[in-house]
């Protein structure tokens, strides 16, 4: 799928805010509500925007502890270690690299407990190393497109 500019215009306002109106995108990128709606669905059906996702304040909701889990598994492991990390509560997302760590699991948990019962868990497939979040500067920041 091409994009123009004001298809990537569009994506800074959804980043910005991915409840705004249509019409109200459409006032700011210079668009008819209906032309953002298309443009937007195009989007979507390209595999350019996954979805829309909600930012919950987790403490708020009793989960007072974030860890970042680093993973090293045997290449053999890793569908199991996937198949399991599925049926995990509280991971907010994960990521596969390179370097001398496999994964890159980022959690939010209610006790000291969880979080025990998942390096448990997580145990079975490989090394972990678990580190604390004191505080994230940069929670969530768009990309200017």
């Amino acid at each position: 799928m091409l994009l123009d500019k004001l298809h990537y215009a569009i994506l800074n306002e959804l980043q910005a805010n991915a409840r705004m109106s249509n019409a109200e995108i459409g006032r700011r990128v210079g668009l008819t509500a209906p032309a953002v709606a298309e443009r937007i669905k195009k989007m979507q059906e390209g595999g350019i925007i996954k979805g829309f996702n909600v930012a919950v304040e987790f403490p708020k909701l009793n989960y007072m502890q974030r860890v970042v889990i680093a993973i090293k598994l045997p290449q053999d492991n890793i569908p199991g270690f996937l198949k399991e990390t599925e049926k995990i509560a509280g991971i907010t997302d994960m990521v596969h690299t390179t370097g001398e760590y496999c994964f890159f699991i980022n959690m939010v948990l209610k006790s000291t407990e969880d979080l025990v019962n998942t390096l448990n868990k997580l145990r079975k497939f490989g090394e972990t190393t678990t580190f604390s979040v004191l505080a994230a500067p940069i929670d969530h920041k768009a990309v200017s497109l």
